[in-house]
């Protein structure tokens, strides 16, 4: 099977889509739409550009001449139609996004190195490959989500912040770099503990013809899911002081008051505190709803459908937003295919990078007034 067959086939079933709809859709006979995704036949142009535009993709992502990215949850998360499709949309635009990288990266003539780093999970060994990564990352114990973002980027991990389904919270995948995806939906506790989660990933679990994971509450039993957990929560909360905790708080942490100030402490989310207490014994899963009250993600309200970022300093990586703009100053690139390449509307991405230019001219008026 040739690399468009196998686009094709992987969009159309993440979509939920059968080869009659296709078909019924470009005019032709289902048999034909089978056997473009046997690789005996290929579509013409504007057949293709008619898929790109059912599916939601780009004709150079169908046509790819290397297999799309396969984001595969582990376990069936989401339930009805409506959430099949959501997951089906995100996970396709996911692979597409690595699509764009490939693109961006080859007109800009260099590839970013994946995360150098790989570990091998041990949980008797866990504070110290904690430690390891904290060390690796020139990070103090105490860590922020926009710290650590930072501390990745030099080392060339681009982490997207996407708004994703409720019940997705992120996705990861490492093959000629390493990605991450945060979903921009969550308070921002939760996406520090999201983002170790998904480095855990990247160091021990994403290497080989694993390259990608997508991160659910339904995985969550899952023994790479499990280890993820542990790997943040060591990671954010470690034994010992989590230890010191305990012996200096005792029972004032099975109180309102005491578990909200130790979720304070070590900055992060209420989901997160509870688990590590859950872990040392002190509290068990049954009294969650004693100390506080969460949003399930499945239940939350959805937000309309529009571009997976609104705010590309905050929502993209450092590294692709310079290429990009970088690109498009230079005429390589249309700003159509900038707002492609970053998921963005194009209005969002004329108005920076008009911004931009502003704030080039006013830098130069003031050192010509300056001399």
């Amino acid at each position: 099977m040739n690399a468009f067959a196998a686009n094709l086939t992987a969009v159309r079933h993440r979509l939920g889509k059968s080869q009659k709809e296709v078909a019924a859709r470009l005019h032709v006979s289902a048999s034909l739409v089978s056997k473009w995704e046997s690789g005996e036949r290929v579509p013409d142009e504007t057949q293709c550009w008619e898929m790109g535009r059912f599916f939601g993709v780009t004709q150079s992502f169908l046509r790819a001449e290397r297999p799309a990215v396969n984001f595969q949850p582990r376990s069936q998360a989401a339930r009805d139609g409506g959430e099949k499709l959501d997951f089906g949309v995100a996970l396709t635009d996911a692979g597409q996004q690595i699509h764009f990288l490939h693109e961006v990266w080859e007109r800009t003539e260099q590839l970013p190195r994946r995360l150098s780093l790989e570990l091998h999970w041990s949980d008797q060994m866990l504070h110290q490959l904690a430690t390891t990564v904290r060390q690796f990352l020139r990070l103090n114990t105490r860590v922020t989500y926009d710290e650590l973002r930072e501390a990745l980027a030099e080392q060339e991990v681009l982490v997207f912040e996407w708004k994703l389904p409720p019940k997705m919270s992120g996705l990861s995948c490492q093959s000629d770099f390493s990605v991450i995806f945060v979903n921009s939906r969550m308070p921002e506790r939760v996406k520090l503990f999201t983002l170790c989660h998904e480095l855990a990933h990247l160091l021990f679990h994403l290497r080989g013809t694993e390259q990608t994971t997508v991160s659910v509450m339904a995985t969550r039993n899952d023994p790479k899911e499990k280890e993820a957990n542990h790997f943040a929560a060591e990671f954010l909360m470690p034994k010992a002081e989590i230890a010191s905790l305990i012996a200096q708080s005792g029972s004032r942490l099975k109180t309102q008051p005491g578990f909200l100030a130790a979720a304070d402490r070590f900055g992060v989310s209420n989901e997160a505190m509870f688990y590590r207490l859950v872990q040392h014994g002190i509290l068990s899963y049954p009294q969650k709803e004693e100390f506080f009250t969460s949003v399930k993600r499945s239940a939350a309200q959805p937000e309309p459908a529009g571009p997976r970022i609104s705010d590309l300093e905050q929502h993209l990586p450092r590294k692709l937003l310079t290429h990009v703009v970088d690109l498009v100053k230079a005429e390589k690139a249309s700003m159509g295919k900038a707002a492609e390449w970053t998921f963005a509307a194009r209005d969002e991405v004329e108005s920076y990078l008009y911004q931009l230019s502003e704030d080039v001219m006013e830098l130069g008026l003031a050192e010509t007034e300056g001399m």
